[in-house]
Formats: C-alpha cells, structure tokens, sequence
C-alpha cells in the first residue's frame, strides 16, 4: 500500500484509471471531503495496477477497501496487517452480473461474506402527529422509573463510548474511525443523545450523523439490565425522530441485519419502512 498524499493525487489516480474502472465495477463511495479528512489524519492508501485501483481507509481495527476494477473483474491484495472489509450495495434481487464476479473475486482473494443487511427508513415528517403521541407516551413509562432521554454532554464521552464497546451487537467493521475531536462535535451538534437513570448512571447511547439533508441512525447500545423492560429503544427512536421534524429532515434510514426477522419487525413496528436496498460485507482476516 502507498499512502495517499493529497486531494490531487487521489483525483489524479482516478483520471488516469477512468477507462478502466466507467467498462467495470466501481464501489467507491468516497466524496472529496471523505478523502480530505482521511489525508489530513494520514489513514488513507491505494494499490493500483493495470487491472484495479483500490483505496483503503484506515480505520483503526480493520481497512475498509473501495474497489475500482477492469472489465475483467480481477485484482489482488498484498497481506496487511489487520482485516480488511468490502461493502457492496445493490438493489434487491438486482445483483449485477459484474457484482457476481467481484464476489467471485474477492473468494480467490481469501474474502469470506461476513453480513448481509437492508436498508430501512422512516419518514418523520409524514407522521408528525403520531410520533409525538408515542414519544410522550413512552417517555412517560419511562419516567415511573424515574429515567429520561436527553443530549449528551461532553462529560459523558467516556462512559457513552464505553457502552458502545461492551454492546455485543456492535462489530468492528460496523464503524469508521472517529477522533476524540469529531466526537465532541458530534455531542455539541446533538448527534449523541443518552438515557439517563435516576441516578444519573447513563444506561442507553444513541448516535446518528446529518448529511445532505438525510439522517442516518448509526448505533444504539443499552446496558444488559435495560435492555427490553423499559422500551429505551423505541422511546429513543422517536426522539430521534422528533429531531428530524424539528429540523425540517424528510428521511431518517439505518441498516438491520436481512435475516435477523425480529429485528426488522421491531423497526416497522416503530414507523421503518423496509427498503430495497441491499448491502453484502466481505472480510478478510
């Protein structure tokens, strides 16, 4: 791998491979300002050859790998030090047949299929009535416990960052790589929101991210003892929610594992729609 060292380059690399890449597959979902933070953090890489041009981010615990390929469909990886994951999305039931072939790709290159999930979304502002209506009543069950929902504060980092690490449901490769600094930003735009006990003991973390007038709901971990009995999970999807009409936003989405039924007839039940769009993770260790 070779590091990136500029905006430039990488526009660079992607004029010279054009040709290649517009006659193949192309997952490169990278925007300029995606590279310009990953240049300024020094965690961004690229192999090239006549056949491929890949990048890597590094994001700490794994590589997450954007794929440029030839009509031909092949390419190889040298050995890195830690795994490298590679996310397609396509429409369901629509895999191209180019799609089929990186799979078949990525197998020779000793890629195993690690998660396969759908997209889901909401639309708060069409329900605008009905979503205040079952926040204030789960806010109320929630407050016989004495608990309550708000925004986080930067005295809470360590103790939300450290639930996110203990929930089992949350992977790795689920997560891009966040400096302490964007986290504080995050807080001080209200991307973080917690559930708070009676004593103050932070017992739910919610985060999700704003981009190009979308929301997207990234994670939500609850400690064990809280999980089910108390509905934090719902009371916090409609707080979520309500930020979304409040800020004028259209679509709130996330992404469930396909097969995990339970899961999805949760986020319907709460106001998801199942949408169909697909997406495929494959892992290298």
């Amino acid at each position: 791998m070779e590091s990136l060292r500029s905006l430039e380059e990488y526009k660079s690399l992607l004029a010279s491979y054009k040709s290649i890449y517009r006659r193949g597959y192309n997952n490169n979902y990278l925007s300029t300002a995606m590279v310009k933070r990953y240049v300024s953090l020094g965690r961004i890489y690229f192999e090239a050859d006549e056949n491929a041009l890949l990048f890597f981010t590094d994001e700490e615990n794994y590589y997450r790998l954007y794929l440029l390929l030839g009509p031909e469909m092949d390419f190889s990886i040298k050995v890195h030090d830690k795994p490298v994951m590679v996310r397609n999305i396509y429409r369901e039931g629509a895999k191209p047949d180019c799609l089929w072939k990186v799979e078949a790709a990525l197998k020779k290159q000793g890629f195993a299929l690690y998660d396969k999930t759908v997209q889901i979304l909401a639309k708060p502002l069409e329900d605008k009535e009905n979503i205040r209506r079952k926040y204030d009543k789960a806010i109320s069950f929630l407050e016989r416990f004495g608990m309550r929902i708000g925004y986080a504060q930067e005295e809470d980092m360590e103790q939300m960052m450290s639930l996110k690490a203990q929930e089992p449901l949350l992977k790795d490769y689920h997560f891009m790589y966040e400096t302490e600094k964007e986290i504080l930003y995050d807080i001080e735009k209200g991307y973080y929101r917690c559930a708070y006990s009676s004593s103050g003991e932070i017992c739910a973390v919610q985060n999700y991210a704003v981009a190009n007038g979308v929301l997207q709901g990234n994670w939500l971990a609850v400690k064990d003892e809280y999980k089910v009995k108390y509905g934090i999970g719902s009371a916090m999807a409609y707080h979520s929610f309500l930020y979304a009409i409040e800020h004028g936003i259209s679509c709130y989405y996330g992404w469930v594992v396909r097969d995990n039924e339970k899961s999805i007839r949760y986020h319907q039940s709460i106001g998801y729609e199942v949408g169909n769009k697909w997406a495929d993770e494959w892992l290298l260790q």
